[in-house]
């Protein structure tokens, strides 16, 4: 029984030690792309807001919200620049990519610039359909602080030149549930990014 336990234990750290080294190399890797303020982002073809949950009102949450005033902030800074919006459809519920589409037009943004990712069930999916469906390569993701490391890092594997606009952390975004979270997902996007490329190699 101590055998085991000792062999548990020690595979647990090396579990959290490799996360670790992945979860750090990340935000290394991703610091000199994320930016404050819109207008120090470098010019993009696109802006790309991931989806994140809306009330059955059609409202949205207040993640999702932050997300979208800061993304408008940037788009309407550069006219003729597409607007992704990437989320999913709950059976029965809400639309993520129909709310965000109408808050964005609500508030004058151009119906024409608007790019609809419907298949967006999360941040690889969103990064490969622009990437393949869209054919994007020079992008802007508009997230909250602790999601956009994965998601530049996400972008630079799938070949395309990704920065990042912080949404400063307000109603979620410093909770450390959303960090524990974020640290399992950089694991899992570091290992599924790799495989995909393994078997998509060109």
């Amino acid at each position: 029984m101590k055998t085991l336990a000792y062999n548990l234990l020690f595979l647990l750290v090396v579990l959290w030690v490799g996360g670790w080294f992945i979860s750090t190399y990340m935000e290394v890797k991703a610091r000199p792309e994320i930016f404050d303020a819109a207008e120090n982002v470098p010019d993009v073809d696109a802006v790309i807001v991931p989806g994140a949950s809306v009330f059955r009102s059609g409202k949205l949450s207040p993640v999702l919200h932050q997300r979208m005033e800061k993304a408008l902030d940037l788009a309407f800074g550069r006219p003729g620049i597409k607007l992704v919006l990437s989320g999913t459809t709950v059976p029965q519920g809400y639309s993520e990519t129909k709310a965000m589409r109408d808050f964005a037009v609500t508030r004058g943004f151009p119906a024409k610039d608007v790019l609809i990712d419907d298949a967006g069930r999360s941040t690889f999916l969103t990064l490969l359909n622009c990437r393949q469906q869209f054919g994007l390569r020079r992008v802007a993701l508009v997230s909250q602080d602790y999601h956009l490391p994965r998601a530049l890092y996400i972008a630079r594997r799938l070949g395309m030149q990704g920065y990042g606009l912080r949404v400063h952390p307000g109603v979620s975004g410093g909770d450390s549930g959303w960090n524990a979270r974020e640290w399992f997902s950089r694991v899992k996007d570091f290992t599924l990014v790799r495989v995909f490329r393994y078997f998509h190699a060109r």
